[in-house]
């Protein structure tokens, strides 16, 4: 059939076209509307591999070679006519400068670590100052840095990329092998008595492991129970308390004592408590003769860099102190022994420090307890608790209030998942996450983005204007209720040197560490930590030795701290000023009086030295509240060191008098302020105020004394710093520094003679000289006349 036909036999059927156009299109609705299982029902029958690549052979365009050759001949030579003045100028100081600056580097860690100690500090001051190098810059410096000038740069706060990773970083031992280790370490120091006595009470014999992975991913999961969490952590307690002997730290260090430490942070990474105690340890051990190269090898320079960078105060202060032990290469190098921290300076500085501060805290007390500013919500006393320094249990710690106050009233359990690493099956934990204890944030003010100079002036103007005039004096909020007649000290402010601070969100948990190195920053700041109980249930620093049910009483104490203070260089030529709150200011007058009676020149400096002692709300006479033993002994089983302060207990009626009589004879330049208490306590076991210690008993007849309206707690704790309180403790140091520069004479007429002597010695050197300079001048004045 032709063409011709076909149209014509459509012409004479129209609607069949009609039809047949209706049923194309619903045919291919019906498929586009059906592509998915078509395309399914098609891929079954249809090879899935993809056809294989024609694999042709490359075409190439051939060109003959000279024309090749002199194009790019040409192309170079006009590329090197176009730079010529520029290459012959930039390029070689170019290349001396990437050259440089990657060799001024390597050249001074090899001053550091070969120059004599001048070199030594100043190319240590050098390199912490270079920030242009490259990640891999510091892993090779890293790499060829020694001991010594790796604790230097940790020293002074260098970048933490100039130490190496933590060995195995990223695994974790599997802590059933690490208590095996670790009880295998310990039984090697029988037999002594602690060790023993641990054994029995804490840590059995481990079974034998089988068939489980030495070390642990990030990613497999930590198999911890709540049983090997707590015996872990009654490990690291008892090596705190052991390591206090230099021979058994030595005897740990060479069992590789300091890499199960490294394993164990590892495991307590995110437990600031915990990891605070650790770091003890490490402080312990740092006090042992060659122990750089020992915390350099295990990686733990680079970790206590880390941490004095954290925001935890306590490990930013524990670890500083185990630095300084290690630097031996300080100029003002002092070692620190347990139970002395330095609060300021916690890194290497160039100039000798020009005072010491001593803060001792009282019973139940602690560094970052103690030395807090105050809370604005009232605080509580709790009778039953563990040193708050030590533990973090919100429930059985002294100070309640300051507790809830600093976790923010509620605590979050945090779930520890474990699981089945060993085949073991898994246990849940729940523990609660250690608040941190960190440094307070100054509150800095907002720039202007104001472009008009005249408007921006003025507007900076009305901000640092001073709320008050000069005409206005204001009194500040702790002021005393009472004083005695001989007391001195500014009670008030000016107006216009005034700052309110009553909506600052500024806030410091240790404010010697944090306030005093503004005003003074060339003072050494000392902060002296010991355990005390209240009762003797509470007593957790006896549990790990029998023989430590002794060191409660204050004698002993007292002894302890003051061979530790003396080996910590406190008072070499220079003053000492003490702060005692509560039994803090009886063990500083024990102290004082024991280093009187000393034969070594190095304790003697100490009462020598002595220029100033604040004593806060201290019971020189006695408290009532040890009277409660006679009342409810069955019940409260008094410590040792609530016995001993009993009130007019013989004891420290003796001891006051003893004192008293060297503050009239050997101690009559010391300056001495005491504070009492005006208000009750809160006790949080019985819900009812107590008077801690009385005014009669706080007051002592020699220097200035003052009656706050602030209960116990709060007399360590000023409010800010406009405070009565720290501007009377200010007032004293700077005393004692003013007296230091300014010396004057306490002899009379023995020092008077020296210094007229020196004048006339000055008096006829000023003569001769100008004697001599006229009988020179004679001869060319006679040549003139002459002439």
């Amino acid at each position: 059939m032709s063409l011709e036909d076909l149209k014509t036999k459509l012409r004479r059927h129209p609607k069949l076209v009609g039809l047949g156009g209706v049923g194309l299109i619903t045919a291919a609705g019906f498929l586009l509307y059906e592509s998915p299982q078509v395309r399914r029902f098609l891929s079954q029958y249809v090879d899935k591999k993809s056809p294989e690549p024609d694999k042709r052979r490359a075409e190439y365009i051939y060109i003959k070679y000279h024309i090749y050759r002199e194009s790019m001949r040409k192309l170079k030579q006009k590329e090197e006519d176009e730079k010529k003045w520029i290459s012959v100028i930039i390029n070689p100081i170019g290349k001396w400068w990437k050259a440089a600056k990657h060799s001024v580097a390597w050249r001074l860690l090899n001053i550091a670590q070969t120059g004599s100690q001048p070199e030594r500090l100043k190319a240590v001051q050098q390199l912490i100052c270079m920030d242009h190098l490259k990640d891999w810059d510091f892993r090779h410096l890293a790499q060829i840095c020694d001991a010594r000038t790796a604790v230097s740069l940790a020293r002074c706060n260098a970048d933490t990329r100039w130490f190496m990773p933590v060995p195995r970083r990223g695994c974790i031992k599997n802590p059933k092998m690490l208590l095996s280790e670790l009880h295998v370490m310990l039984a090697r120091l029988r037999p002594m008595p602690c060790v023993d006595h641990f054994f029995s009470k804490y840590f059995p014999e481990q079974d034998p492991i089988e068939d489980i992975h030495e070390y642990l991913t990030q990613e497999q999961t930590i198999v911890l129970s709540t049983a090997d969490t707590d015996l872990l952590k009654e490990i690291i307690s008892f090596l705190h308390h052991i390591t206090k002997d230099p021979e058994v730290s030595a005897r740990l260090m060479r069992d590789g004592g300091l890499v199960h430490l490294m394993e164990l942070r590892k495991i307590f990474n995110d437990d600031n408590e915990t990891l605070s105690t650790l770091c003890k340890v490490l402080a312990n051990m740092s006090l042992v003769p060659d122990a750089v190269e020992h915390f350099f090898t295990s990686g733990w320079v680079g970790a206590l860099a880390e941490w004095q960078q954290c925001p935890d105060l306590r490990l930013q202060v524990i670890s500083a102190k185990t630095m300084a032990n290690l630097d031996y290469d300080d100029p003002n190098q002092c070692t620190y022994p347990p139970n002395v921290y330095p609060l300021h300076p916690r890194i290497r500085t160039r100039r000798k420090p020009k005072a010491d501060i001593v803060f001792v805290h009282g019973l139940l007390g602690g560094v970052f307890i103690t030395w807090r500013q105050r809370d604005r919500k009232p605080t509580e006393l709790g009778l039953y608790g563990k040193n708050a320094f030590y533990t973090s249990e919100t429930d059985d710690v002294f100070l309640v209030g300051e507790q809830k106050r600093l976790n923010g009233g509620k605590q979050k359990p945090e779930a520890v998942k474990n699981g089945n690493g060993n085949g073991n099956g898994s246990q849940k934990t729940e523990t609660i996450k250690d608040p941190v204890l960190k440094a307070s944030k100054k509150v800095e003010e907002q720039r202007l983005n104001i472009s008009d100079a005249a408007t921006k002036e003025f507007v900076e103007t009305l901000r640092n204007e001073a709320e008050l005039d000069s005409d206005w004096e204001v009194v500040h909020p702790d002021v005393p209720i009472n004083a005695n007649e001989e007391c001195v000290g500014k009670f008030s402010v000016c107006g216009s040197e005034w700052r309110n601070q009553d909506t600052c969100e500024e806030y410091t948990n240790c404010w010697p560490m944090e306030w005093l190195p503004d005003d003074y920053p060339d003072s050494r700041i000392l902060g002296i930590d010991y355990t005390s109980a209240v009762t003797e249930w509470s007593a957790n620093f006896t549990k790990y030795c029998p023989c430590e049910k002794g060191q409660g009483h204050i004698d002993v104490r007292a002894s302890t701290l003051l061979d530790r203070i003396s080996a910590s260089d406190v008072g070499n030529d220079r003053p000492i000023v003490w702060i005692g709150h509560s039994m803090g200011g009886l063990l500083t007058k024990l102290i004082l009086l024991k280093s009187l009676d000393s034969q070594e020149p190095k304790v003697q400096q100490l009462a020598k030295n002595t220029k100033g002692i604040v004593f806060l709300g201290t019971p020189h006479r006695g408290s009532p509240i040890a009277k409660w033993k006679q009342h409810m002994q069955m019940i409260l089983s008094p410590s040792i060191e609530v016995k001993e302060m009993e009130e007019n207990s013989p004891k420290l009626l003796e001891m006051h008098r003893r004192f008293m009589g060297c503050l009239h004879t050997l101690l009559r330049h010391v300056k001495v302020v005491s504070v009492a208490e005006g208000s009750p306590t809160m006790l949080t076991s019985f819900k009812f105020p107590l008077r801690i210690v009385t005014e009669e008993s706080s007051k002592i007849d020699f220097g200035d004394f003052y009656l706050l309206k602030d209960d116990h707690l709060s007399l360590s704790k000023p409010i800010y710093r406009q405070s009565f309180l720290y501007q009377r403790l200010l007032h004293v140091i700077r005393e004692a520094v003013k007296e230091r520069s300014d010396p004057k004479d306490q002899d009379g007429q023995s020092q008077s003679t020296p210094n007229e002597d020196v004048m006339l010695v000055n008096i006829v050197a000023a003569l001769l000289k100008g004697a001599k300079g006229l009988f020179e001048s004679l001869p060319r004045v006679a040549l003139r006349f002459s002439t």
